[in-house]
């Protein structure tokens, strides 16, 4: 036997399925926002690809190559058809003694190639190599748009890192705070411990949490940045997927490294292509003297009508020799050797800095070093101190006044070992960019 399904109507089987989407949507958690986990390499290389500081850098660079195409352009032949068409009548009087009398009305038509070729033209000649370093400085400009990135990038994943490192350090800091906490409260109800005990360590949970709470936050808005620097979507947010470690490193050759730095680093060769920019302008400006050798001409069909036409063509050859300018071409030859005499200061300020940022990178490296050994040292003893401080406690040879006591030592060498590896961190990627050369540390 065979039982027959009712068959509902199609409104209703309409309804019951959006019933079913409602419940589905309702009974679903809410999805959160999808996170990007990155390693630092990884994030250099995000910034690297999509920040919009680099790729505005980059257009500026395809804009400098457009500029130094439109400049040889200049130096190469011309060519183009033109076609002409035209009415004519005049009196031959306008330019012969006689009566007045109309000529004309008379037309013609033309058309043909017309040519030209600058053969000697030295400001175009100038003006093409000029435009010819201009990429070369764009291209060291965009390099120091992507060192900027990249220690940009550096210094804020580092910065999560010291907030994820502070957040899980305060955790640490609650479980134990609720550790003595309970422990004050047992003696207390035994009769070994007083109230006042149990008070000073409820306080120091409260404290403790409240720092938990702050380092919670510090997480996110730290990670807020960096993503902004890594322009991730609105609904994305980065996860540092590394940790801040602490390595040995070499001994350093100032010396050796100044030197490198001073030939490395992309501002000082930005400056050297504006130095010869400068240089070629000058002789620009000087060489208008010169004379200017140009050759042009057209080949053209020309006649009243097409069918009746013949064949017509000039070639010219021009010369052009400035002999007098009203001073203009003194006046511009003395502000090129003023650029000069400007780009040239920049360049010592540039220098100085450069080596200002160098020898302080290294101090701070090594200060920095030297920190994390202490911290790491104060961390182990601050740790011991807690323990023998909550024995002596339990065994009710004192109050908890050196437990508490113990808690803020602890803390205050938590959070010294972690601002010690955060400043050996940022001081190695401070020395790379004094170097030029930290997106090749940090993206390779």
């Amino acid at each position: 036997m065979v039982m027959k399904l009712p068959r509902w109507p199609s409104s209703v089987l309409v309804w019951l399925a959006l019933l079913c989407q409602f419940c589905a949507a309702q009974a679903s958690p809410p999805s959160s926002s999808p996170l990007l986990r990155l390693t630092l390499k990884e994030a250099v290389q995000l910034a690297l690809k999509q920040n919009p500081q680099r790729i505005a850098a980059h257009l500026l660079t395809l804009e400098s190559e457009r500029d130094r195409q439109i400049a040889r352009a200049a130096l190469l032949p011309q060519a183009g058809l033109i076609g002409n068409t035209s009415l004519n009548n005049y009196n031959i009087q306008s330019f012969e003694k006689a009566q007045p009398k109309a000529a004309g009305p008379y037309q013609y038509i033309e058309a043909g190639p017309g040519f030209s070729q600058t053969i000697f033209d030295m400001p175009q000649i100038r003006a093409f190599q000029v435009g010819r370093e201009g990429v070369k400085e764009a291209r060291a400009e965009e390099s120091v748009d992507r060192e900027a990135v990249s220690l940009s990038v550096v210094s804020q994943y580092l910065l999560v890192l010291r907030a994820q490192a502070t957040y899980d350090a305060a955790k640490a800091r609650v479980a134990l705070a609720e550790r003595l906490f309970h422990q004050a409260e047992e003696l207390q109800k035994t009769g070994v411990g007083l109230k006042i005990d149990t008070l000073r360590a409820n306080v120091e949970l409260q404290n403790e949490k409240q720092g938990l709470i702050d380092a919670e936050t510090a997480t996110r808005t730290t990670a807020y940045v960096l993503a902004e620097l890594l322009d991730l979507p609105r609904e994305q947010e980065p996860e540092v997927a590394d940790h801040m470690e602490f390595f040995a490193l070499p001994a350093y050759d100032r010396a050796a490294m100044l030197s490198e730095a001073l030939a490395s680093r992309p501002e000082m060769k930005s400056i050297a292509s504006q130095q010869r920019i400068a240089e070629l302008d000058h002789k620009a400006a000087v060489e208008q003297r010169l004379p200017q050798l140009d050759f042009s001409g057209f080949w053209y069909y020309q006649g009243e009508h097409f069918s009746e036409g013949l064949p017509a063509y000039t070639y010219a050859l021009g010369l052009t020799l400035p002999l007098f300018t009203g001073g203009r071409i003194q006046a511009e030859a003395a502000r090129t050797t003023l650029e000069q005499q400007r780009i040239d200061e920049n360049r010592r300020q540039v220098e100085a800095r450069i080596i200002r940022e160098v020898k302080s990178a290294l101090d701070e490296l090594e200060s920095a070093r030297s920190s994390v050994e202490v911290a790491n040292i104060g961390m182990t003893l601050a740790n011991d101190e807690v323990a023998q401080a909550q024995r002596r406690f339990q065994a009710g040879v004192t109050t908890n006044i050196e437990v508490i006591t113990a808690q803020d030592e602890f803390a205050r060498a938590s959070d010294n070992q972690i601002e010690a590896l955060y400043r050996f961190n940022q001081s190695r990627a401070n020395l790379a960019r004094a170097m030029g050369n930290i997106e090749d540390t940090y993206s390779q």
